[in-house]
């Protein structure tokens, strides 16, 4: 068994304390060594808490030999030229979903990596879940026959602390922060590029995005149907329609730890059965992943990273969405 991966976690928000320092606590592949965040306070609290070292500066962190990875959870806008510092000081980059803003970063980041024989993972913590993977095994399977269309709805209320989604220098989006989950989906159930056969959003007076919609339409007649929003009710959805039944399941991107999912299954019939899963933490499992690719120099990664990255960008370009780089 190889040693822990020494990690550094770069931003210590809301996200970060909840999900990710908690999932590097209770991973056999990771060892927290370093957190570094702008503001002191925080940082040295968390620091103290987690008995590891509180570092005053990034340029500090990353000169640090003894660190091996940094995890990015800083806001989306952030991620590229901080992603860029990380691997040129020859650490791996594990980062919050989207990695960049336009597929040319993306790539970027990627390159970079392959040339400095390092590792990029893109926090998706959905992929990492039974849930997913089930589905997933349903759709290559062929279990219900060929998948026809994916419906996929991921919306979240008004925040008491939105934070960076109100920040359009921060990268403030409803399509990166939310919308990139449901191309993800799609992208993971099916193959080939597909053509926007509807694309729209809107965006309020700060030229925030806050909502889009698009049917993506694949070879062969098959369609995923996407939809995400701010300021909504809550939706984290998916339906999968099948050539014989369909499958619905509710929280697919984001769920507590103790959560079993539900696999609703319509049959032919009409008649519904209800398959329930274990519950699992994504985010240790991501983790885990993530170690393993770093110590493996894996980069099976990086095709689904990079085709994700292209059809978020493609829709920016389809409904011309100044805010979002897609050049």
């Amino acid at each position: 068994m190889h040693d822990k991966i020494k990690l550094a976690v770069w931003g210590v928000g809301r996200h970060a304390r909840k999900r990710i320092l908690a999932a590097i606590e209770n991973s056999k592949s990771v060892e927290l060594s370093g957190i570094y965040t702008r503001n002191q306070t925080h940082g040295k609290e968390e620091a103290k808490k987690r008995g590891c070292r509180y570092f005053l500066s990034s340029d500090e962190m990353l000169s640090d030999p003894n660190i091996q990875a940094v995890f990015l959870c800083t806001p989306t806008g952030l991620h590229f030229s901080q992603g860029k510092s990380v691997l040129q000081a020859g650490k791996h980059l594990w980062c919050e979903k989207p990695i960049a803003t336009s597929f040319k970063h993306s790539q970027e980041l990627i390159e970079l990596a392959i040339n400095k024989n390092l590792f990029v993972g893109e926090a998706y913590m959905y992929k990492y879940h039974l849930q997913f993977k089930k589905l997933k095994n349903i759709v290559e399977n062929l279990q219900f026959g060929k998948l026809k269309r994916l419906i996929c709805r991921f919306s979240i209320p008004t925040l008491d602390q939105p934070g960076f989604r109100i920040n359009p220098d921060l990268g403030a989006s409803a399509l990166l922060d939310l919308g990139s989950y449901t191309f993800s989906l799609a992208n993971e159930l099916f193959k080939g590029q597909p053509t926007f056969e509807l694309a729209e959003y809107y965006k309020d007076d700060k030229a925030i995005d806050q909502n889009g919609f698009c049917v993506l339409g694949y070879q062969g007649g098959t369609k995923a149907i996407l939809e995400w929003s701010y300021n909504s009710c809550y939706i984290n959805q998916a339906e999968l329609w099948f050539e014989k039944g369909t499958i619905t399941t509710d929280k697919i991107f984001s769920k507590s730890d103790d959560y079993c999912p539900v696999l609703r299954v319509r049959m032919l019939s009409g008649d519904f059965e209800d398959e329930k899963l274990l519950s699992e933490n994504s985010y240790v499992n991501m983790l885990d992943h993530f170690s393993h690719c770093t110590t493996e120099r894996s980069t099976n990664d990086y095709e689904v990273i990079l085709s994700t990255s292209k059809l978020i960008s493609a829709f920016a370009k389809q409904v011309r969405m100044p805010e979002i780089s897609w050049q």
